[in-house]
């Protein structure tokens, strides 16, 4: 009796040990994506697998692993793993969605969030599940349902300038610009500090046609941090339709020498140069415009531009 009571116990605290070991190895594979280090995570991973292969953080985590990676089958087969093993649990449901939402495939990443919320009560999760489905509406250009989205987490966190700052934006793609510009006001509010709220207001009220008032908005933005490329080639907007050419060029050279990227820079430098008469600088900044792929993010205009300016190049 007491040998078999021995190897009961030799059997058993082999177990636990195993199962220790993989759940070590488990918290070290996602410590290596944290720090970015993708494929030492699914070594380790794997070995984790290989003792353990039913703990669920193994395959969310080789699923974050190759996504980062941008492995996406494999991301997918691991997510979807995890949906089959274990599929009362919503975060599965969620990381998939989050897989989905990346490669742009809108109506299967809401289908898994719609999934994610009905297996969860949580609060704090469910504001996460709301935004990332609001995301993909946002994809599709369903701005009403991602509004509606959006409308939902703020009901659960409504201190969340994220959130707001998401809400003021489809309420801009909704045309219902008060409300947008009473959103990104609140999250003043709550930050004071956020410069993004004082650049998205400034761009508002420059739409509205109201150019002493954005720029006052793009003022405080560069108080709290002066070389805000954004804030800077926005006021410099602001400034040319007020006529102050020179110090819209100030601006925006400034912006453009910062993030050279931008090409809503070259095209606002354009509109400068041409009231100026410099038409060799504007055409050239067109054209800068034009190569960044100014046509592709925001439409037509900067063509039109180059028919009437620059009808030889």
């Amino acid at each position: 009796m007491k040998k078999h009571l021995l190897l009961l116990v030799l059997l058993t605290s082999g177990f636990f040990s195993k199962a220790q070991t993989a759940l070590k190895l488990v918290d070290k594979g996602l410590e290596f994506i944290d720090n970015k280090k993708f494929d030492s995570a699914l070594i380790v991973l794997n070995k984790a697998w290989s003792i353990d292969s039913t703990i669920y953080q193994i395959y969310i985590g080789r699923g974050a692993a190759y996504s980062e990676l941008e492995k996406w089958d494999e991301s997918y087969l691991e997510f979807t793993k995890a949906i089959d093993k274990f599929p009362d649990s919503a975060y599965g449901y969620h990381f998939r969605a989050m897989l989905f939402s990346k490669l742009t495939y809108n109506d299967a990443a809401i289908a898994d969030n719609t999934k994610a919320l009905q297996l969860t009560d949580e609060d704090t999760f469910r504001v996460v599940l709301y935004m990332n489905r609001g995301v993909a509406y946002m994809q599709k250009r369903d701005f009403q349902k991602a509004y509606e989205d959006y409308s939902r987490a703020y009901l659960l966190d409504t201190n969340s300038t994220a959130i707001l700052n998401n809400i003021a934006t489809v309420l801009d793609e909704l045309g219902r610009v008060d409300e947008a510009i009473a959103s990104l006001k609140k999250i003043t509010v709550i930050d004071p500090t956020f410069v993004g709220p004082y650049v998205n207001l400034g761009f508002q009220f420059t739409k509205l046609g109201k150019y002493k008032e954005a720029i006052e908005y793009f003022d405080k933005a560069l108080t709290l941090e002066k070389d805000e490329p954004l804030a800077l080639n926005n006021r410099g907007l602001a400034k040319y339709h007020i006529k102050d050419y020179q110090g819209a060029l100030e601006d925006i050279n400034k912006s453009i020498s910062i993030y050279p990227g931008n090409s809503y820079a070259y095209k606002n430098r354009a509109l400068v140069y041409i009231e100026l008469n410099e038409k060799e600088k504007a055409c050239a900044d067109i054209k800068a415009a034009l190569d960044r792929g100014f046509t592709e993010m925001y439409g037509p205009e900067v063509l039109e531009m180059k028919k009437v300016n620059c009808p030889k190049n």
